[in-house]
Formats: structure tokens, sequence, C-alpha cells
């Protein structure tokens, strides 16, 4: 809208400039004519009065023309206030109407050769340019029997035609379009502002929106007119809320669903695993109690050996239930300093194995904010984890703890891992063992992330593995 009256205002300051112009140019074309005119019939009495009625070419002479004509001519330019020059019509000068020099006039002491020429082919009159604005009509001046009798240059100065008009003109413009301007600013302000408003408030009402909690949607509130696009936007807005409100409480129900059937087949398929040897063990006890021949020493040692197994699939139920707990709901622990190294030693001391280790370089203890249990948990698994990807082949498992920035590195020497599998590592019954839950590093990534620290790993298939952690103090 501001765009449109600056353009108004230019295109009609500019409509006024080519119209006082062309106004100009009629001005000084219609001036100039009767100038002319009225220096003609000036400079005819002037002749007549000097050498009678028969004027021709040859008047133009000092020998026949008085000295008084001279005056004449003086007199012409004080009444037209246009000064004049008369020349013979060979081109040379005869008189002028200063007693200055006639070039500091403007007049040549020979009139241009073209000039004559264009006069002889039948130009009636010339108008030739000399600079500033200014221009020398030519033009012939005939005696009555329609001879020219001399060449007559009549020097003439463009007037701007009522120049203050003009500039009255454009200051009274100024001032409409001024005011013009501020109240298309006043009204272009009001607009944008009852439009941004309600934008405004549909902006706050989109950051304020949960989808995820299944609570009653607030709508925006727009009162409008018929046919109004803010309110049909609005109302879009409200229809595309409250259904992407139920999609994302049906989309949160599947994977809660999902999730608990995915751990409901894992917990199955891990219990299900220790309780298959349980129950034939129990079975082969069975049929051997029943048998009458048996020996009561054989039972005995079955009985024995059932226990032992027994205790051992109780022992992986129990771990596993564990996990599937931690996993599922980590407490939230108890957060105070502890030694770094006391904490890393404890977990050399339960997990060292001969020629394997693992072995703990650190050179200044740190205190660290953490759960003493979960931190160490966490560093047990990675450990586990190293000498699980070891096995029983030759390998090192060390903890290092940089300096500068804090950083806690548990690498091994073993095969390491694809990129497949390394993509996989933290996702929860993923396993490459047989025997392995697939919770061991998941629990990491849940500790670390409850710690605010940011696990990476480094692998190569054949050159080993190293998981990284940033302490912050």
């Amino acid at each position: 809208m501001l765009g449109v009256v600056l353009l108004g205002f230019f295109l009609t300051g500019a409509a006024t400039f080519i119209g006082f112009a062309r106004l100009d140019e009629d001005y000084n074309a219609a001036r100039l004519l009767r100038k002319e005119e009225a220096v003609a019939r000036s400079l005819g009495f002037a002749l007549r009065g000097a050498v009678g009625d028969t004027v021709e070419a040859t008047s133009l002479s000092w020998t026949a023309m008085p000295g008084a004509f001279a005056n004449r001519i003086v007199e012409i330019e004080e009444v037209h206030g246009l000064p004049l020059a008369v020349y013979r019509l060979d081109g040379g000068l005869f008189v002028t109407s200063s007693f200055d020099h006639p070039e500091s006039r403007g007049f040549p002491v020979e009139a241009d050769p073209e000039v004559l020429i264009d006069l002889a082919q039948g130009a009636t009159r010339l108008e030739v340019p000399v600079g500033n604005g200014d221009f020398i009509a030519y033009w012939y001046q005939l005696n009555k029997a329609g001879r020219p009798v001399a060449l007559v240059a009549l020097r003439y100065a463009s007037r701007s035609l009522e120049a203050q008009s003009r500039m009255d003109l454009l200051r009274i413009l100024s001032g409409v379009f001024g005011l013009v301007f501020a109240a298309a600013g006043a009204l272009a302000f009001l607009l944008a502002r009852s439009i941004s408003r309600p934008l405004s408030r549909l902006g706050a009402m989109m950051e304020r929106m949960d989808v995820s909690a299944d609570v009653g949607f607030e709508p925006l509130r727009y009162a409008a007119g018929e046919g109004d696009e803010i309110a049909l936007l609005v109302k879009r807005y409200n229809q595309m809320a409250d259904n992407v409100r139920r999609s994302a409480a049906a989309l949160a129900k599947s994977e809660r669903e999902s999730a608990w059937r995915e751990m409901a087949m894992q917990v199955a398929h891990e219990i299900k695993n220790p309780l298959t040897p349980m129950k034939l063990g129990v079975q082969q006890l069975e049929r051997r109690a029943l048998d009458e021949s048996a020996d009561l020493r054989d039972v005995q040692q079955r009985v024995s050996e059932l226990s032992a197994v027994l205790q051992g699939q109780i022992d992986l139920l129990a771990r596993i239930a564990d996990e599937f707990s931690t996993l599922a709901r980590l407490p939230q622990g108890e957060m105070k300093p502890h030694s770094l190294r006391r904490i890393l030693e404890n977990v050399v001391r339960l997990h060292e194995k001969p020629h394997m280790g693992p072995t703990l370089s650190m050179t200044d203890d740190v205190e660290v904010v953490c759960d003493e249990d979960q931190f160490g948990r966490m560093v047990q698994n990675l450990v586990i984890n190293a000498q699980q990807a070891i096995g029983e082949g030759e390998g090192k498992v060390e903890i290092v703890v940089n300096q500068n920035p804090i950083e806690l590195i548990v690498r091994d020497s073993g095969p390491g891992m694809s990129d497949e599998v390394a993509a996989r590592m933290f996702e929860p019954r993923f396993t490459t063992r047989g025997g392995g839950s697939g919770l061991g590093l998941a629990i990491v990534k849940a500790i670390a992330d409850r710690h605010g620290m940011d696990v990476k790993c480094n692998t190569s298939h054949g050159k080993g593995t190293s998981f990284v952690m940033r302490i912050s103090l």
C-alpha cells in the first residue's frame, strides 16, 4: 500500500515536470514568433524611415544609409528586450543593437554559410542553438515587393513559464501525498496488526500443543465474518491439531502395546531356555526313581547333579529377571560425588581374568557425581561384553581414563564388529551370541543417558572395539 502511494507520488511529479516542460516549449515558441513579427515590423519602419519606400538589398550601405539607422536598431532592442543584428545578403555583418563587439553578444561577424544555404533553399526561418538554452533566430527581411533586403538575427533566451507556480504546485502535491502516505501507513499498520495478532495467537497455541498428551484439546477462538481467510485457517488448524492429537494418542497406544508384546515374547523366550533342561532333568530323575532295579547311590548322584543344574538355571532366571527390570525402569539412584578410581578398581577385582584383564590405566583420581551402583554396573557390562567378544582366544581388555577432558574408555583386542552390527548394538534383544540376552549394551546406554554421558563406539572388524564416554564433573 505504501509502495503504491510512493509510486503515485513519483508518477504525478514526473507527469507535472513533463507537462510544464511542454508548456515551456509551446510558450517559448509562441513568444518567439510574436517577437519576430514585432521586430520585423519595427525594422521595416526603420528601413523605410532611413531610405524611403524603395528599400533594396543595396540599401545596406553606410553611403546610402544614414547614421541614425544604427540608433533605430538600438531602440528596437530596448523596446522588445532582445538583441538583434542585421546582415547583408552575402552574410556580412552590417549593424548590431549593441555597442560591444558582436561576438560578445553571440553574433558572428560572418553569418554561417549553412544558414544562408538553408534560407536560400526556401526556409522561412531558422533557429540555431548558442548554448545555455539560448538560440538565434534567422529570417530574411522583405521589402514591399516581397524581395529579401537583409538577413536578420534575433538572440532569444528561453524562459521558464511561471516557475514560481510550478514550485507552488509541487509543494502542494508533496503536502497532499505526505498526508496520504501517513494515512496509508497508519491504515497499513492497523491492518497488519489485525492480521498478525490472531496469527501470533495461533503460533502460541501451536507451541503449547502437546500431541503426546491424551488430554482435551483447546481450540483457538477467532471471531470473524463469513469468508474470512484467517478464520478459515484457524478452523483448519483446529481440525488438524485434533486429528494429530488423536493420531498421536493412537500411535502411542500402539507403540506401548507393541513394546509390551515384544518384551513379553523376549521374557518368555529367555525363561523357556533354562526351563527346558530343568524339565528334562526332573523327568530323567523321575524315571530313575521309579526304576526298582536302580541303584540308590546312582539315584543320589543324579539328584546331586540335577540340584546343581537347577541352581544354575535358577540363577540364570534371576539374572534375566534382573536385567529386564533394570532395562524397563532404572532406579533414580543417589547422585553424589564418588572416587572414579575406587569404582573402576572394584570392577577390575570382580572381573579380572588371567592373561585377559581388565587392566586399569589412570593417572590422577577424580571425583564424579553419579550413582555408584549404576555407574559400576555400566562399566561391568562393558567389561563383560569385551571379555565375551574375545572368548577363549587371546586378547586384552583395558580400562583407560584420559584427563582434560575426563574420558572413560573400555577397549578390547577382540574381533570387532561389522558396520551392520555396530548400528544395532544398543537395541534391546539384539545379540550375536546364542546364549546372550541382548540387554547388556542397552543397559549401558540407559545408565549413560541417566548420567548425561554420550557413549561412542569405535570399532573395526578384526581390530577390536573401544567404548568412549565423556564424563562431566
